[in-house]
């Protein structure tokens, strides 16, 4: 729109800038979509990592459970971290579409290796190319161990061990190793025993997430104060307990958080 300045016309001129938009902003409340995320990933990594832990099943096994881990674990959470842009937390956004991604690549990997188009490989091995995935999944994983100290122990302790099951693993990928061994790795178990440690780290993390989902479903339930709700502590930080149940954008007015933070009912 352009303002021509005509004689007399110096008032309707100020008027127009001085003018207040008329903006509005329609809150649409929604489920936090951690809860969701953390479910596909707890799901996904436990039955992952427990059968790459020599738990349970043989080398037919991933071709049987991956179809349930690529839509749980990776599309379900992969949708999660969209809404997380809804819901303003960046956290759930990040981790969950990252490793939501992860989750249905590997996925479609095992469909190729299931139609006979790749070969299967070895996971406890020498595996370059999966070790540069766990580059970017590893870098990105502890940055949010880091930001997720602001939020409460238990998740802490689900994206630390994440992360440092993930720095393992992308360890033992990279190492290239003589033969020898039964996982020829040139070492008595070496690159074995390392996934094996790994994995154990990635059940913890997925333990702590099942904890931290089972909060969210009690809390919403229940509510904070409740007598059931008391038996799952997750043991918030004092950042998380001040901060702000409606958070300031960058020259917007201020939005719901979808934090696990409750109000007392």
């Amino acid at each position: 729109m352009a303002l021509h300045m005509d004689g007399g016309s110096n008032e309707k001129y100020d008027e127009t800038l001085n003018q207040k938009p008329g903006i509005q902003i329609f809150l649409q409340p929604i489920a936090p979509p951690a809860a969701l995320g953390l479910a596909g990933f707890a799901g996904s990594t436990w039955i992952t990592t427990s059968h790459i832990a020599s738990c349970w099943g043989n080398e037919e096994s991933p071709l049987i459970f991956f179809p349930f881990v690529a839509m749980f674990g990776g599309l379900a959470q992969f949708i999660a971290g969209l809404f997380g842009f809804k819901a303003r937390d960046t956290l759930v956004t990040v981790i969950n579409i990252m490793w939501g991604s992860f989750w249905i690549a590997i996925g479609i990997l095992y469909a190729f290796v299931a139609a006979g188009a790749l070969p299967p490989h070895e996971v406890h091995t020498h595996f370059p190319e999966l070790a540069s995935w766990f580059v970017v999944l590893t870098v990105f994983t502890w940055s949010g161990a880091l930001a997720a100290t602001a939020r409460d122990v238990v998740l802490s302790v689900c994206v630390f061990s994440l992360a440092i099951g993930s720095t393992i693993a992308c360890c033992m990928f990279a190492y290239n190793g003589g033969s020898g061994s039964a996982s020829d790795d040139g070492l008595s178990g070496g690159v074995t025993m390392g996934m094996k440690a790994a994995s154990y780290f990635w059940m913890l993390s997925a333990l702590a997430a099942w904890w931290r989902v089972t909060v969210y479903l009690i809390e919403e339930a229940y509510g904070p104060n409740h007598f059931i709700t008391k038996f799952f502590p997750i043991f918030r930080t004092a950042q998380e307990k001040r901060a702000p149940l409606v958070i300031p954008g960058l020259g917007e007015p201020g939005v719901k958080r979808v934090a696990p933070k409750m109000l007392p009912v």
